[in-house]
This record gives structure tokens, sequence and C-alpha cells, in this order.
């Protein structure tokens, strides 16, 4: 075998391997930028997916309910509220609770029906690592329909 034999040889099987790598990347670029590319869409019919703030929800609920009970739970109120609580009773009976919700950190706000009335309260906390519960309810203001004050 002489070397111009060898060297078209060489070219040949060269070139041949060449179209095999540029296939490959060709393959590998495509596959790569279809994963980056891809879109998944997701439909969720239920409850929340992410609830937050779960304990300031429920203390606001326990404390509210026992304010409207004439019965202030102290665990969950402050020395403030049970003061004015003691002087001026706040009863009040709850037929259903219709939502409850947190606005922000260290609020929410209750929707209720009592005695045929729709009725909604915003609720303002106190954090405190110091608290049995975290929180205590500082404030209590009842949001009125514009026009009935």
């Amino acid at each position: 075998m002489d070397f111009d034999s060898y060297k078209a040889s060489y070219l040949k099987e060269n070139k041949k391997l060449k179209v095999a790598l540029a296939i490959t990347l060709i393959v590998t670029s495509l596959t790569t930028l279809s994963v980056f590319l891809q879109q998944k869409h997701y439909l969720y019919k239920g409850k929340a997916i992410f609830e937050e703030r779960l304990l300031s929800v429920e203390v606001c609920r326990i404390g509210f309910e026992s304010l409207a009970s004439n019965e202030p739970n102290s665990y969950v109120i402050t020395d403030g509220i049970l003061d004015l609580v003691n002087k001026s009773p706040f009863s009040l009976i709850i037929q259903k609770i219709l939502k409850l919700e947190s606005l922000e950190e260290k609020s929410c706000k209750i929707i209720l029906k009592s005695e045929g009335k729709l009725l909604a309260f915003k609720i303002n906390l106190e954090e405190s690592i110091f608290y049995p519960f975290h929180y205590k309810i500082i404030q209590l203001d009842e949001l009125a329909i514009k026009g009935e004050l």
C-alpha cells in the first residue's frame, strides 16, 4: 500500500466520522432545545394549593368565637381587650362563619352570619414568642357596609 492510497482511505474514513459527529451534534442539540422549550400546563381543581399563615387564622377563629360567646380566652386575647370586654361585654350569636382568611401578616378577616345579618370583622394580631400560641388578638374592628353608618 502506497502513501497516496493510504491517504485517500484515511480521508474517506475521516469524512465519515465527521458526518457522524455532525449528525450526533445536531440530534443532541435538537433534543436539548426541545427539553428547554417544553411547556407544561397543569389544571388543578380543589382547595388552595398553598395555605399561608394557618396558625394566625386559627388564633383569629378561636379568639373571636370566645369573645362572641362572652367567655374570652386569655391564651389568644391580649389583656387590653380582656379589660375592655370585662367593662362592656361583647356578645354575639354566631350562626355560621362564612369566611375566615388571612389578609396580611398579623391580620385576618372574618365574615359571619348572625341573627340573619351579614357581619364582617377585621382582627389584628400581636406576635410574640412568649405567647402560648405565638399570636394574640390585639384589635377587633367591625367592617360596616356602606350606607349603614
